[in-house]
């Protein structure tokens, strides 16, 4: 997958995917480990120095790079799932899980401001 993202996008991404890992590190299922509720949830939960106005337009970019699946209601996010495309593409972009994300976490930090 050639993808083409912001780096608000590419860094929200390896967080959601991040939670996702947890999830089902935690024995959660995949196809509940894979659902983050709406933009202000993740604003709040996972990503609260970016602004819900932010987190609302990326998560919108990143459905558009069918990366998220996003089910709308009073023009927000309401209902955010990774998609499986999205899954595919980290498990491929992050080779040893969940350890390769929180090393490129930790690399881009100092780039991007709300993580």
């Amino acid at each position: 997958m050639d993808t083409n993202l912001t780096r608000d996008a590419d860094a929200l991404i390896c967080l959601l995917y991040k939670h996702y890992c947890l999830k089902k590190k935690d024995g959660m299922s995949k196809a509940q480990a894979k659902m983050f509720g709406s933009s202000v949830d993740i604003q709040q939960n996972i990503i609260p120095n970016m602004s819900h106005a932010d987190v609302d337009e990326t998560c919108k970019e990143l459905g558009r790079a069918g990366l998220l699946d996003n089910l709308y209601a009073d023009d927000i996010a309401y209902v955010v799932i990774l998609s499986d495309s999205a899954v595919v593409y980290m498990e491929n972009r992050f080779k040893n899980g969940l350890d390769s994300v929180l090393d490129y976490l930790s690399k881009i930090k100092g780039l991007i401001p709300f993580i």
